[in-house]
């Protein structure tokens, strides 16, 4: 291991305060014990590091005017909405189920290969004060292409012109099995 100031159990349990002052106001802190080896970092830290996993939606209007949409990076993570924010604050809510039903039993998720990329979204979801915070971190695909329309904000045009350029590329199953999406959510409730 490169990482310099590497110390051992026995000066952290020693010097607790010292350590985890440390930790909270300088840089992350590794500790060693029996060549097993944990790394101790701030709240701020990990929320700095979990920013590189950003959380995508992708949606589509049906012809009911629902918006029905699903996480980019945990496909299964599925939800509608009456508006494009209710949809975001389902599928917020949907992304924080996930993420304690992961931590609940971590070693299942973690070991699983389909699951194992999940992790640092299940964390950073959890390290969210609310819903609202975690619907806050979700971002459109169409946002991050550009499809805005004028003054910078995306319009539900630009949006439905995105989506049919892009759909089989982006979408695929997620709209062939739309309807199936939207009779399970219907069903559901």
């Amino acid at each position: 291991m490169l990482l310099r100031g590497v110390v051992s159990t026995m000066n952290v349990v020693s010097n607790f305060d010292e350590f985890f002052g440390a930790t909270v106001s300088g840089q992350p802190q590794v500790v060693k014990q029996d060549g097993d080896v944990i790394v101790a970092i701030s709240l701020g830290q990990m929320l700095g590091l979990l920013t590189t996993y950003p959380l995508k939606y992708e949606y589509e209007v049906d012809e009911d005017g629902r918006f029905a949409g699903s996480i980019r990076e945990i496909e299964f993570i599925v939800a509608d909405g009456a508006t494009v924010e209710e949809l975001r604050l389902n599928l917020a809510n949907q992304l924080i189920e996930y993420a304690n039903d992961y931590m609940s039993d971590f070693p299942r998720y973690f070991n699983a290969p389909n699951t194992r990329p999940h992790f640092p979204y299940a964390l950073r979801v959890l390290l969210e004060d609310d819903i609202e915070a975690v619907a806050s971190t979700l971002r459109s695909v169409a946002d991050d292409v550009g499809e805005t329309g004028s003054g910078g904000n995306s319009s539900l045009g630009c949006v439905m012109d995105y989506i049919e350029k892009n759909k089989a590329r982006h979408f695929g199953k997620v709209i062939e099995g739309n309807h199936a999406i939207l009779k399970a959510q219907k069903d559901k409730n």
